[in-house]
């Protein structure tokens, strides 16, 4: 595997590819060295790193700083997943920017009505966050959920309202 790593305004972000295929994203490092730490603990034995250009870092950063939400073509590395999970992602990767869905509107989305549940257990597995962008997955009330394990994960809502402002609204709530 390959971590690549760059700075992003006062954070580091990374990704890991395995055979050029993104099998990790990652953000919000406070040192360069904790972005190395994590991603090649990661990886196991064997990852290279490099401080490096990359289009995927390229697209994790836009979506982070809420600029830029243009995604070059992104090869998933979807091993570990089964292939119900992998179908849950592939249908939140269609979710448009500035758009949300409930957990029971993607289970149903991607073939599996009634399995609300079961996607807030993919969305806690996503490794892709936010490439895959499961900040867009919201609670069927219209409360935001939980977000990176967390209930009321403020970043949640700024990963929203940076999107919503994009589309020229104001915000999400």
């Amino acid at each position: 595997m390959k971590a690549i790593i760059s700075k992003n305004k006062d954070s580091w972000v990374g990704i890991l590819l395995n055979k050029g295929k993104l099998n990790y994203s990652a953000s919000s490092f406070e040192t360069k060295d904790e972005a190395v730490s994590y991603l090649s603990e990661l990886a196991g034995e064997g990852v290279s790193v490099e401080e490096n250009e990359h289009p995927f870092i390229k697209a994790l950063i836009g979506i982070e700083n809420g600029t830029d939400y243009n995604l070059p073509k992104i090869e998933f590395d979807f091993t570990d997943f089964t292939e119900k999970e992998e179908k849950v992602l592939r249908t939140l990767f269609e979710v448009p920017v500035g758009e949300t869905v409930s957990y029971g509107e993607l289970a149903a989305k991607a073939g599996f009505p009634g399995a609300a549940q079961f996607v807030g257990n993919v969305m806690m597995k996503n490794r892709f966050g936010p490439i895959i962008p499961c900040h867009r997955v919201i609670l069927s009330s219209g409360k935001l959920g939980k977000f990176a394990g967390k209930a009321n994960n403020p970043r949640k809502k700024q990963l929203l309202d940076q999107e919503k402002r994009t589309k020229g609204l104001d915000s999400f709530l």
